[in-house]
């Protein structure tokens, strides 16, 4: 092809684009195929000291070359590009590039939905065509137009307006980031969409599908009868709505973007700048009818100036109002308008008029609207505010309040600030131009830091018993919030969840990714945020310090292993098992012994997981570690009841049951003594099992640990239907379902269901039983779980009560 030199990542802005470089690359280095080159990558890896057992095959380097794929394979990726063209610092770039392109990807899968619609915009004005046509009868419309023309606003004062109408019970609001500024925050994956829509409608995390048609199966049952109104905010195209659509049953959709979305089946609303009467009307109300009145023409050519956009009239109106220039003649506020717009960088009315609002602000407040412009999240508090500025508490507050007062940020729930895409943009610009490079990565430094302390200090309370094992974080003098309790921790945790996360994708040359995947572990896999937790865990596993990435190799394999990849977890546990043995860190390697029988465990290799618990059990106690010791012996008590060996397993947890003794926990107490039961129960001592049962929801009911309380009532539900005393057995799972629909388990309500369904085939009420049939298989569905032939029987059976 004649290339003089190897084609520059560095144009790459995305996967697809990186991909593109990459075929050029393979033709710069004379077209050789894909088994030379596979060929080529298994010498590097070779003389790297790589086990044979690694080595790449031509089909998957060629797939290397596809842009199919939603995430590259770094390692190989890397492989062929040095295989293609030897230079270390090439390669180098390439690696910096892929850094970027993974982090834009990784940013596609957090979003942060609400149940219920954002305020109305004050002052709203005009737009009584639109207003009317988006009440109609259509069930999904789409209002587009150009930046700042007040698509938002517009779609926000019609679903108020269609609210109080009483037609929709209540309404969903996203902004999918159709069109941001900040090129690390790219459109929102309808995925991540419809993961955060699904809890907003009650559907547990571990109940939502891994994929998206399934997910948007089920948020399309949860919608039906439920009278939704859905507004999608800011869509970049039409494949990013179509898997948000609630479908016919589920009630109406609105649509903002600039794009005009034509292959959607719509009614579509083209949104301008406003009339020039609705431009007057808008400043009469918002400078002051007698100020505009006394030169109306001078007021009109403002609404000119300003492109009689709704944003740049709002933001010119409250520079026009503020107490400095309260007495300025309109005419003065034109002449100001017309020479800056003479010397903008961007030469539009938008960027003049925010000029004008920031203008007026004091340093720190200009300051703090550039740093906010580089925080990794959509959003932010005033501890994050404080923590970005290096200021207190109370002036960080004071900050967020002038520019909220601006208009330049936006006041969000429970005391959040966010920014405006078109503001952003301007602020961004301004960080580059007025900020050193090295202060706006103080900057950031000061946030991660934050995160990862305020982290640290949630899940201190949220999960205790593993405090131990998660890195020690300094105190880098920041106020946090008042994490006092297990409450106050989850809730901080729930609010700035997609915050940490970007926070770690941002993280990786400093350390914090690392930090904050062992941090945060525990809360992502309890909560079920599988894709939050792959993000952050595949970025920690760049980290440079070996023994950060092992355990963010294990706690990726763990979340793999949560979606039934266990081929793919097991090749995580064992590169980890590799980087803790290298380091010499034997906890590490504990560790990735244990999920490495988990894994088996969940396979059903029964023996190879025992073989693995066992080297971790031996591990932990050449350590001392005793928690990680009561962790091992729990896990391999269990395995041991599955395997038949019950006196064994007895033996192993009456020894975990000691710990628990020791250390005081009472949710441990009582899930040990489950377990004990539980043997007993298997080996047919059901009086034995009935004994322990009682004690851990006796323990339960004191520590008010509602989860334990629930598998304690299952377990003595199960025993009593064995025993045939169905009436017992009836009663106590019901009080079990109860407790199931109040959590939210659907895997604990489809066990409680099956029960009663046995319970009432019992008593010969066949009409009730199928009942309680189908409700298990509902669950089943929801959970992707297969149904057993059990329930199919039981719902094929004539349900005819017999009397």
């Amino acid at each position: 092809m004649g290339f003089t030199e190897a084609p520059d990542p560095g144009r790459a802005g995305s996967l697809a684009e990186l991909i593109a470089q990459l075929r050029l690359l393979k033709a710069w280095a004379g077209g050789p195929s894909y088994a030379q080159i596979a060929e080529r990558v298994n010498r590097l890896w070779t003389a790297a000291g790589r086990p044979p057992g690694e080595r790449t095959a031509r089909t998957t380097v060629a797939d290397c070359f596809q842009t199919r794929r939603a995430r590259p394979n770094t390692d190989l990726l890397l492989a062929v590009v040095e295989a293609l063209h030897p230079d270390p610092a090439y390669v180098a770039a390439w690696q910096d590039v892929l850094r970027v392109v993974r982090g834009r990807t990784e940013a596609a899968t957090f979003v942060q939905a609400q149940l219920g619609l954002p305020e109305a915009v004050p002052h709203f004005t005009g737009r009584a065509a639109e207003l009317a046509a988006l009440g109609g009868a259509a069930s999904v419309s789409v209002i587009a137009g150009m930046a700042g023309v007040g698509k938002t606003a517009l779609a926000v004062q019609a679903g108020h307006q269609l609210l109080r109408t009483g037609r929709f019970e209540n309404a969903l609001f996203v902004n999918l980031r159709g069109f941001h500024p900040d090129p690390g925050r790219p459109p929102v994956e309808p995925a991540a969409v419809l993961d955060s829509f699904l809890r907003l409608l009650g559907v547990p995390g571990h109940a939502v599908p891994a994929d998206l048609p399934g997910k948007t199966r089920v948020y399309q049952e949860r919608a039906a009868g439920r009278r939704l109104l859905v507004v999608l905010d800011n869509a970049r195209d039409e494949d990013q709505v179509r898997p948000l659509l609630p479908g016919e049953r589920g009630g109406a959709v609105l649509v903002t973007s600039r794009m005009a979305l034509t292959g959607l089946t719509a009614a579509h609303v083209r949104l301008d700048a406003l009339s020039p009467d609705e431009a007057l009307t808008y400043l009469r109300r918002t400078v002051g009818a007698r100020r505009v009145d006394q030169a109306p023409a001078v007021a009109r050519r403002i609404t000119a100036e300003l492109g009689r956009l709704p944003l740049a009239l709002s933001l010119a109106a409250l520079w026009m109002t503020a107490p400095d220039h309260r007495s300025w003649l309109l005419a003065d506020h034109l002449e100001r308008l017309e020479q800056r717009r003479a010397n903008l960088r961007l030469d539009n009315a938008v960027d003049a008029s925010i000029s004008l609002s920031y203008d007026q602000l004091g340093e720190p407040e200009r300051r703090a609207l550039r740093l906010l412009a580089v925080h990794p999240g959509a959003d932010s508090d005033a501890y994050g505010i404080a923590a970005l500025t290096g200021t207190a508490l109370p002036e960080a507050k004071r900050i967020a309040d002038r520019l909220v007062a601006a208009s330049l940020v936006r006041r969000g729930e429970a005391g959040r600030f966010e920014l405006h895409d078109l503001i952003r943009a301007f602020a961004m610009a301004r960080a580059q131009d007025e900020d050193a490079p090295a202060d706006r990565r103080s900057a950031v430094t000061r946030l991660l830091g934050y995160y990862a302390f305020a982290a640290a200090t949630a899940m201190y309370h949220h999960a205790p018993r593993t405090r131990d094992h998660r890195p020690h974080v300094t105190d880098p003098g920041s106020p946090i919030p008042p994490l006092t309790d297990r409450e106050t921790a989850t809730a901080w945790l729930d609010a700035e969840r997609a915050n940490l996360v970007g926070a770690g994708l941002q993280g990786v040359s400093s350390g914090h990714a690392g930090v904050l995947s062992r941090i945060l572990f525990r809360y992502l896999q309890t909560g079920g945020h599988t894709r939050e937790a792959l993000a952050l865990h595949t970025c920690a596993t760049e980290s440079a310090d070996p023994v950060a990435r092992g355990h963010a190799l294990v706690s990726l394999a763990a979340t793999h292993s949560q979606v039934g990849r266990y081929e793919v977890a097991t090749r995580h546990v064992e590169a980890a098992l590799d980087c803790f043995r290298g380091a010499e860190d034997r906890f590490g390697e504990c560790r990735a012994l244990g999920t490495l029988g988990a894994i088996a465990s969940w396979n059903g290799d029964f023996l190879r997981a025992a073989e693995f618990v066992g080297e971790a059990l031996t591990l932990s106690r050449e350590i001392g570690d005793r928690t990680a010791e009561r962790t091992a012996l729990t896990n391999l008590g269990y395995v041991y009841g599955r395997l038949g060996w019950f006196a064994e397993a007895l033996e192993i947890h009456m020894k975990a049951l000691a710990i628990d003794q020791e250390t005081g926990d009472l949710s441990d107490t009582g899930r040990t003594l489950l377990n004990i039961g539980d043997t007993h129960r298997r080996s047919g001592h059901h009086a034995e099992a009935c004994g322990h049962f009682h004690r851990a929801s006796a323990i339960a009911e004191e520590a008010g640990d509602r989860d334990l309380r629930l598998e304690a009532l299952l377990c003595l539900a199960e025993v009593s239907s064995e025993l045939g005393r169905t009436a017992d057995a009836r009663t106590t799972h019901e009080c079990a379902l109860a407790i199931a629909a109040e959590l939210g388990s659907l895997h604990q309500a489809a066990r409680a269901h099956i029960g009663l369904a046995r319970a009432w085939t019992d008593l010969a009420d066949p009409a009730r039983a199928r009942a309680h049939w189908l409700a298990a298989r509902a669950h089943h569905r929801e959970l992707n779980l297969p149904e057993s032939p059990e329930i199919t029987t039981g719902i094929e059976a004539p349900a005819t009560t017999v009397g």
